[in-house]
């Protein structure tokens, strides 16, 4: 398997894939939550797990767009500017908040797929998109960055008494 693929394959299994691994991943952690559930706050300067996916969708989105040398599209987003990539929640609603989830599921695969396509040999160039890193510091950053939102979305359900399951290995 070639660095690419490993490395899309780390970030599309351990956001969107459901099988056991020796943490909890997104699509685990985000499943079965209603709308009002994911926009709870639980406590002051806590996020809501909807606003922390979000903010995970936008910067994978983000990525994905900066690796194909696209702007993302910050309207869809309901954003004026990228600031710090905390997108609204909008309509609060079961379908919306599924939606949500999905979108950030569908932002991971095609982050995944963007990075299956870059050339290896600009792996360690910095890009001005990538805020002067490299691609590859980016691809990690992302999945540090989903690992961390990750936990804080499990610790957010748990203060709110809703805990996973999850078959650990």
């Amino acid at each position: 398997m070639s660095n690419l693929n490993h490395l899309a394959n780390v970030i599309e299994q351990h956001f969107a894939d459901s099988s056991a691994s020796s943490f909890v991943h997104f699509v685990i952690v985000s499943d079965g939550l209603t709308g009002e559930q994911a926009a709870n706050v639980p406590r002051e300067r806590f996020n809501n797990v909807w606003a922390i996916t979000n903010h995970m969708a936008f910067w994978m989105d983000y990525t994905r767009a900066a690796f194909l040398n696209e702007d993302v599209d910050l309207t869809a987003w309901g954003m004026a500017e990228v600031g710090n990539g905390w997108p609204p929640l909008g309509d609060i609603s079961d379908n919306s908040w599924e939606a949500a989830r999905q979108r950030a599921m569908t932002c991971s695969r095609s982050l995944a797929a963007s990075i299956r396509t870059l050339d290896s040999s600009i792996l360690e160039q910095p890009q001005e998109r990538l805020f002067g890193g490299t691609p590859h510091q980016a691809i990690l950053s992302m999945y540090g960055h989903n690992c961390y939102h990750t936990a804080e979305l499990l610790t957010v359900r748990h203060m709110q008494g809703l805990w996973v399951d999850h078959n650990w290995t």
